[in-house]
């Protein structure tokens, strides 16, 4: 019975993926929104903190001028780097010709031109140009999606209540919602601030080595920094290959490779961990999958958005018995005792 509900979701995922991902960027921006409305609760008017409206209304525009500046920055830069392709691909042949000669092997030359040819790369920027430019379109009705989600959520503990209306059940869900928030919340806090900081200093040191289009690039590893593992690596790779494009020769890419993963390296493993601690609790194994399966699925999105659904699975199968042996092996540890609503357990961080 399990197999053929799992099956049915992947399906339904999958199918109807040009319809739940439009509402899954819903649900992010709100979720976005409700972080920083926490912020700016922290401001306060005359001794007195901002009416919740004026609070969440504030961070909706913050996130929609920063998205659509996002996709402005991306849709300009890619214009551009279409306009300078022939320039581009001239210091490119130019390079390759030198490397078959100081090799010796003119074959190799020829395949890598071939290759490189192959790419299609004129058309694959051109996708995404309009790719990115379609997003634009579509901010409108994420916006629609949000404000129903806000409207929604006044009266969404309630609901519970009603839905769950056993002694101290409807409490228990509340509770576990409040876990669920606490501990993505944490998770996208730290990676945002980190991501920052990696795209930050990754910025200064493409400018030193006059990488063309650095806020593109730095946008990109800030973006790229939220997917496990591969998205560090490729988001150093990026610029780093292009620089090699743009001065057509390879020390500019040694530079901007190994300072820029320099940075990845130290801040992922010594100051993301010591400010992320073990909120999490997944299996390195289990979040590579997870990146696989939901990258398949919902393609980019999907591998954004692996890690908080996975960590969200686990704090749900970590309730129920039925289910604990799957929390069990989700976990890096075993350890699920820290996740478990307990009856006399104090309330955890509430969801707004």
């Amino acid at each position: 019975m399990a197999t053929f509900f799992i099956g049915i979701l992947i399906f339904v995922l999958i199918y109807f993926k040009d319809l739940l991902k439009p509402l899954a960027l819903g649900i992010l921006f709100w979720y976005l929104i409700k972080a920083f409305n926490g912020f700016i609760g922290k401001l306060k008017v005359r001794g007195n903190p901002l009416p919740i409206w004026i609070r969440r209304t504030i961070a909706l525009i913050v996130i929609l001028l920063l998205v659509q500046a996002s996709i402005q920055i991306v849709v300009s830069n890619v214009g551009q780097m279409m306009t300078n392709y022939a320039v581009y691909q001239n210091t490119l042949d130019t390079f390759l010709i030198g490397l078959g000669d100081k090799l010796g092997i003119k074959n190799i030359t020829e395949w890598m031109q071939k290759q490189v040819g192959g790419l299609d790369i004129q058309g694959f920027l051109q996708g995404v140009l309009t790719s990115t430019s379609s997003m634009l379109g579509n901010i409108f009705l994420l916006i629609i999606y949000t404000i129903f989600l806000l409207l929604e959520e006044s009266s969404f503990a309630r609901k519970i209540t009603l839905m769950f209306n056993a002694p101290g059940q409807a409490h228990k869900i509340d509770r576990l919602l409040g876990q669920i928030y606490s501990s993505t919340n944490k998770y996208v806090a730290v990676k945002a601030y980190v991501s920052a900081l990696t795209g930050i200093l990754s910025y200064i040191v493409l400018i030193i080595v006059g990488v063309d289009f650095a806020l593109l690039w730095s946008l990109l590893i800030f973006a790229l920094n939220f997917i496990p593992y591969v998205g560090s690596i490729i988001a150093t790779l990026l610029p780093a290959v292009f620089s090699v494009v743009q001065f057509g020769t390879i020390w500019p890419f040694v530079w901007v490779f190994g300072i820029i993963m320099t940075i990845q390296t130290v801040i992922g493993n010594y100051i993301e961990p010591k400010v992320m601690g073990k909120s999490l609790n997944l299996s390195p194994l289990v979040v590579l999958i997870a990146l696989s399966f939901w990258g398949y699925v919902w393609d980019l999105l999907g591998m954004l958005l692996s890690v908080p659904i996975t960590s969200i699975m686990l704090i749900v199968f970590a309730q129920f018995p039925a289910t604990r042996r799957i929390a069990i092996l989700l976990t890096e540890n075993g350890d699920i005792e820290s996740l478990q609503i307990k009856e006399d357990e104090p309330e955890v961080q509430k969801m707004g």
